[in-house]
């Protein structure tokens, strides 16, 4: 195969007259598909004229080595399905290779218990003072309960003023796996909040919750400032950003009803025209109203992330997410 590909320059990305690829027809080679996948570049989710992958060939044959090096590359899709409607593992189901089952079994046990790929970056930002801080209390206090409707009392332990980042990683009962970034709302940390962003969408998009003070001076200022630098950000991601603008202390609103319906109206028509979700609450109560929509439509930001993140990642990556988890120990690293 070498020889022919190198000397006589063969190319290994012709098909034949059923539309299979040199990689299909290698599929019971697991040496050869490891050559033309990493040194040819050839791809595994190439169809020929039934709709199937290198991944549905190898499976059919019940060539386990080959299925579990394909899926190791985290380049196929175990759940792509052939014009029939059948996937991989069907395949093998009804050819009877058990041993491919166990292959495919394997990997989907072990996505399933370190899934690495479910968490969904959620980038709270604001000014100092929003609420940012209390709010994040509110999501870690909630983590593995529900909020007991009625309960209005204070969220208590926030320390006011972040200092530059403060991350929580959360298994929540309602929001599923995400990562919570407390960014510092001061002007100092700005350029290095910039760098930090773009490096957390870089593997796929996030939901920035942008916290606003009602009662600042001039609210309406903060959240366009916000939604700027959140727009640039997000404009560098691969994937699309969802943003959700808190409208926070809409409960101490103490003047005229006339002033009071004109602030939020005020603010609403930015968060119209920026086709932005929104919530107007008492961030600073675990039962404050508002907060039960808050919750769902994070929820939902979250659920559509992971739908379309288009992250693929190794079954290595998730073996490694896997052993780190269970070590319980501090991993230092270049940053540190």
């Amino acid at each position: 195969m070498k020889y022919l590909i190198n000397h006589h320059h063969c190319d290994p990305m012709a098909t034949n007259n059923s539309g299979e690829t040199v990689l299909h027809c290698a599929a019971r080679h697991m040496d050869i598909v490891k050559y033309l996948i990493d040194e040819c570049h050839c791809d595994p989710m190439a169809v020929n004229r039934w709709g199937q992958t290198t991944l549905h060939r190898a499976a059919g044959w019940g060539k386990s080595a080959a299925v579990e090096y394909l899926l190791s590359t985290g380049k196929c899709d175990p759940l792509a399905k052939d014009y029939e409607g059948r996937t991989p593992f069907e395949l093998a189901k009804e050819c009877g290779h058990t041993d491919t089952l166990s292959v495919f079994k394997k990997f989907g046990g072990i996505k399933s218990s370190h899934p690495i790929d479910s968490y969904v970056n959620v980038l709270l930002v604001g000014n100092p003072g929003a609420g940012k801080s209390t709010l994040s209390h509110v999501i870690n206090d909630t983590a593995t309960g529900s909020i007991v409707l009625g309960s209005f009392r204070n969220v208590g332990g926030v320390v006011a003023c972040t200092a530059g980042i403060i991350p929580y990683k959360l298994q929540h009962r309602t929001l599923g796996n995400i990562i919570l970034h407390d960014f510092a709302g001061h002007s100092e940390y700005y350029s290095s909040h910039s760098a930090v962003i773009e490096n957390l969408l870089q593997g796929s998009g996030g939901v920035f919750l942008i916290v606003v003070n009602i009662l600042e001076k001039e609210p309406v200022k903060q959240l366009h400032q916000w939604l700027t630098v959140v727009a640039n950000e997000a404009h560098k991601a691969l994937n699309q950003c969802h943003v959700i603008v808190i409208v926070s202390h809409v409960d101490e609103i103490f003047t005229n009803p006339f002033e009071r319906r004109r602030r939020k109206e005020e603010i609403q028509e930015i968060i119209v025209r920026e086709r932005c979700d929104s919530v107007f609450l008492d961030c600073r109560k675990l039962g404050g109203s508002g907060v039960d929509s808050f919750f769902n439509k994070l929820c939902s930001a979250c659920e559509s992330i992971r739908s379309t993140s288009g992250r693929n990642l190794s079954l290595y990556c998730h073996m490694m997410y896997g052993l780190l988890e269970e070590r319980k120990e501090n991993i230092l690293t270049l940053s540190d």
